[in-house]
């Protein structure tokens, strides 16, 4: 039974745990009938109990430091551990290669590994002066807006994608996980720069969009009904994959659909009714005028030899026979 003379100090505990349990027994003591119980409990011990039950709980710690109880050899040890535990933190920041931050639900960064000022140019005292979004493309602004309310409710954020500009002016692409774990607290989150990644897979895309179109093309204008569209489809490939090598022949096309030369002669010629030369060449300035018309490069030397011509005068006077037969649909 807990007497009315009990010193506070043996009624509070450091360890949340004993907290609790010394909050929750003091409480049924006072919820019982008996009114004698009632007048032997320490009230001040029971509600400094409650407070510090509550404040524990509400900063998630497992330990606080509380060098005014019980003696300063025990508040110095609890200071001594949490001491230890920012320094591993600090050492984990500090080791890993990868971008790992914490943030707060404001929109601040709170802690940062040097790979972000090692990717974005910035020192960590700049990343940490203005809200994160400030670093953020205008265009992804919004979407990094609306996945905050999900992470504030405790939900986790997985490969999201978003610019941030460095300090030289360009951008770079960011893929995030992130994960709030107490309801409207801070945000932890890792990154990893995926501008070459987004790069190729753009480029990747291109070569798709341009082989299909290429192919439909052909196929518009020389198929007729009777036209193998997956031999036309296959040859139309290898040659704009093979585009800017200005080696790449009709023997080379033969070998890779492992055909004699005058076999792929004769079935180009039926199936599209052009040579195998004629319709390399004609795929080679089809892809000259998709990058003509897209600005792809700066100057037609560089046009043309990236479609695998050698000569910018032999290429030139293709290419604008190539631009006058277009509409006639004739073979260049």
């Amino acid at each position: 039974m807990i007497k009315k003379d009990t010193p506070d100090s043996q009624l509070i505990s450091h360890d949340i745990s004993n907290y609790l349990v010394k909050a929750i027994s003091h409480a049924q003591l006072l919820t019982e009938s008996n009114p004698k119980l009632a007048g032997e409990i320490n009230i001040t011990a029971l509600v400094k109990n409650l407070e510090q039950a509550l404040l524990l709980t509400e900063k998630s710690s497992l330990s606080c430091p509380l060098t005014g109880i019980n003696g300063g050899k025990n508040g110095q040890a609890q200071l001594d551990k949490k001491n230890y535990r920012q320094d591993d933190l600090d050492n984990i920041f500090n080791l890993t290669t990868h971008m790992v931050c914490i943030a707060s639900p404001e929109g601040y960064f709170l802690k940062i590994s040097p790979a972000f000022t090692e990717t974005l140019g910035f020192s960590e005292q700049e990343l940490l002066a203005q809200p994160f979004v400030e670093f953020v493309h205008p265009d992804e602004r919004e979407s990094t807006f609306n996945n905050m309310e999900p992470l504030s409710r405790g939900l986790p954020i997985i490969r999201f994608q978003n610019r941030y500009v460095c300090k030289d002016g360009s951008y770079k692409w960011l893929e995030w996980t992130a994960r709030c774990f107490v309801n409207g607290g801070d945000i932890y989150a890792t990154a990893y720069e995926i501008t070459a990644r987004k790069i190729a897979e753009d480029e990747l895309s291109k070569l798709m969009i341009l082989q299909k179109s290429v192919g439909m093309q052909f196929m518009i204008d020389h198929s007729n009904l009777h036209t193998n569209i997956s031999f036309i489809t296959k040859v139309t490939n290898l040659v704009l994959a093979n585009m800017a090598d200005s080696n790449f022949d009709v023997n080379a096309l033969a070998e890779y659909v492992f055909m004699s030369r005058s076999t792929l002669q004769r079935k180009i010629k039926i199936e599209c009714g052009v040579s195998a030369a004629l319709f390399i060449r004609k795929a080679r300035l089809a892809k000259a005028h998709d990058f003509i018309k897209n600005k792809v490069h700066n100057t037609l030397t560089e046009t043309a030899c990236a479609v695998g011509f050698k000569h910018i005068g032999h290429f030139s006077k293709l290419y604008k026979k190539y631009l006058l037969t277009i509409k006639n649909n004739n073979p260049v």
